[in-house]
């Protein structure tokens, strides 16, 4: 038998499953099927990020916009109010960063409100159409943005530095320019008003420091009250000494008892008549007749002696021919009436009174002026004390020697006075004369007066200030002549501190600024830059206040230029005499070319560029130049080129006040 003879035989095939089991269970083919199953949800999902995607980029451009707008806004937004040239300034702004229809989003009006004290908000609602999303119902994606911007003036000090010189009198397009001023200066304060309110209220400030400049400054004040001791006891002066070394005795009388009674007889006896012998009697003149001459009798004298305190005499004569005693009298050479004339002998008595002097001590009379420096003693003037001091050389002393005209009021006696009460103008501490016009901004180590955080050494003169006192400097001119700077040296008011000023307080002082004097910027910038640094004799604007940092800013105003004159009594003293800043000595009337004056002044300028660069390493240096040019040097000292500005009247002067005051501070994005 075969093996393949002995295999089983087949089994029965079972029954196979239905076509959907076997079609759900053949994956052949099934690919495109998941495929476009799957294609709804992923292109939702890429469409949605596609969608998105522009959406985020429409919002980013739409906030960027908005945060524009808002910044513009307050940037122009004056008195804290919102009108139409606010709302219109925010919408361009708006506009130029995000134009209508951009990423085809739907049209909108920015819509721009003030919702608190200093702040201005912009709020914009669009929509942005879909592209992909809306094959799934989804047809457009809202925008909405909101910003605010306000003005952060965290702890801000403002030092204003305002010229006002003799030519801020003078009227530019019918007003006043120191009118101009002091309505700048409140356009100012009200421009930023509202932030102080707001610091304050938040335990933070906003101050203000003013400093008026002409040929000097008036800070002696605000020295006294820093320390007295900064100021010096004693100023030398080109002054002058009267001279008391006219020795005069002093002494009493002693008077004697009086002498008998004397008699004088006529000219020797000749006769005269009783009218004309009653005349002798009473010492009076009379003429007579002598030897066929007409003869005049003159008065004896009737004092003699001395001069004291030599022994002196005085004679009394009287006449006794009442009693017939005197004229023929029995005796007389000539005792009866004779002669068509009636002429006889005439007597008369006198009785002498001698005087001796008994000398008890001396005094003295001048004898001139002595025209020298001189040190003056101030140390009561610097305090405010009224001063007395001689005009004169009259009276005497009763010690001699030479008497200053403060020492003559003191010593002497029957002099005209008069005096003198501080006024607060300061003379500068000591400087050099060797910075010119080329010198470079470096301030050279003793030139102490333009270092504006040294503090004076009571016991070194050359950095202590020293009080005007003009009323007692004379200068002595090429020519010979003395002359008095009593009423040639400007003084302008008072400087104030960093303080917060009440509206009312700001506008009664800057009302009470008066025109002045020359135009010495150094002085104005010297004070400025010290009043507002972090160091000195004040330290009145510290880095921190109240946790937060301090911005510091100087405002310097002027209506011109440099103008150095060396005749008047400036914060180094005339320069005529003086020669601090100039140095060599010139004559005063050898300028005709103006070339000393422009040396000075070229002098003045470079020592203002060494001020302000160190100025603006502690502060911004605002400057504005009105009714004038802008200078170089003014110029170089402003903090940048968009720091500086001119104003051709009094709007403008206004307006370029406010705009620095709504650039002042921090202007930042709140929301």
């Amino acid at each position: 038998m075969h093996d393949q003879d002995r295999r089983s035989a087949a089994p029965t095939p079972a029954r196979g499953p239905g076509f959907l089991t076997r079609l759900r269970q053949d994956a052949r083919g099934n690919t495109l099927a998941i495929v476009a199953a799957a294609l709804f949800p992923l292109l939702a999902m890429i469409g949605s990020g596609i969608d998105m995607s522009r959406a985020y980029m429409a919002k980013a451009r739409l906030q960027s916009a908005c945060d524009a707008g808002a910044l513009a806004g307050r940037r122009i937004m004056q008195n804290d109010t919102l009108n139409q040239t606010v709302i219109d300034e925010a919408r361009r702004f708006f506009a130029f960063n995000f134009r209508q229809g951009l990423y085809q989003t739907t049209a909108f009006t920015p819509n721009v409100t003030r919702p608190s004290a200093g702040t201005v908000r912009v709020a914009a609602s669009t929509r942005i159409p879909n592209t992909i999303m809306s094959m799934f119902g989804f047809d457009s994606i809202p925008l909405n943005v909101t910003c605010d911007a306000s003005l952060n003036f965290v702890n801000t000090d403002v030092m204003l530095v305002l010229d006002v010189t003799g030519s801020m009198d003078d009227t530019l397009n019918g007003t006043r320019k120191i009118v101009s001023l002091r309505d700048a200066v409140m356009a100012f304060y009200d421009e930023l008003r509202p932030i102080q309110t707001q610091l304050e209220a938040n335990s933070l400030r906003l101050r203000y420091g003013v400093v008026p400049y002409s040929t000097t400054v008036n800070v002696g004040a605000l020295i006294r009250e820093a320390n007295a001791d900064f100021l010096a006891d004693s100023v030398t002066y080109q002054s002058r000494v009267a001279n008391y070394d006219n020795q005069i005795a002093e002494y009493t009388g002693e008077v004697q008892p009086p002498s008998p009674a004397q008699e004088q007889v006529f000219d020797n006896g000749r006769a005269i008549t009783q009218l004309q012998c009653d005349k002798y009697g009473l010492n009076e003149r009379f003429t007579y007749t002598a030897g066929g001459t007409n003869r005049t009798f003159n008065p004896s004298a009737t004092t003699g002696g001395g001069p004291a305190p030599q022994a002196t005499w005085t004679r009394a004569f009287s006449n006794n021919e009442t009693a017939g005693q005197d004229w023929g009298w029995s005796g007389a050479s000539d005792s009866s009436t004779g002669g068509s004339d009636n002429r006889m002998s005439c007597r008369r008595r006198y009785v002498q009174t001698n005087t001796e002097y008994e000398v008890t001590g001396y005094h003295y009379l001048s004898t001139g002026y002595t025209y020298q420096e001189e040190p003056l003693d101030v140390s009561q003037y610097k305090m405010g004390t009224t001063i007395t001091y001689a005009t004169n050389r009259g009276g005497q002393t009763l010690v001699g020697g030479s008497y200053d005209p403060i020492e003559l009021a003191q010593a002497g006696t029957g002099m005209n006075t008069t005096t003198a009460t501080w006024n607060g103008c300061i003379q500068e501490r000591d400087t050099v004369s060797t910075i010119t016009g080329t010198s470079g901004t470096t301030i050279p180590a003793d030139a102490f007066d333009l270092n504006i955080d040294l503090i004076p050494d009571p016991d070194d003169p050359r950095t202590l200030w020293r009080p005007m006192i003009p009323q007692l400097y004379w200068g002595i001119e090429p020519d010979g002549d003395r002359v008095n700077q009593a009423n040639n040296a400007p003084c302008p008011a008072a400087a104030r501190r960093l303080q917060a000023w009440t509206r009312d307080d700001l506008l009664a002082y800057v009302n009470a600024l008066q025109p002045t004097g020359n135009t010495y910027h150094d002085i104005g910038m010297i004070w400025g830059a010290r009043m507002i640094s972090n160091a000195g004799i004040f330290a009145d604007s510290p880095n921190t206040f109240a946790g937060m940092p301090v911005a510091r800013h100087i405002i310097f105003m002027t209506d011109g230029v440099m103008d150095a004159n060396t005749d008047v009594f400036t914060f180094h003293g005339p320069e005529v005499f003086e020669h601090r800043v100039g140095g060599t000595p010139t004559p005063r009337d050898d300028d005709s070319t103006g070339t000393i004056q422009g040396s000075m002044e070229n002098r003045h300028m470079q020592r203002f560029r060494m001020v302000c660069s160190a100025a603006r390493t502690n502060a911004q240096v605002w400057v504005i130049a009105f009714g004038s040019t802008m200078q170089p040097h003014m110029l170089d000292c402003a903090s940048s080129a968009n720091h500086a500005f001119t104003a051709a009247n009094r709007d403008q002067l206004i307006a370029r006040f406010r705009e620095i005051g709504s650039q002042i501070g921090a202007l930042r994005l709140t929301q």
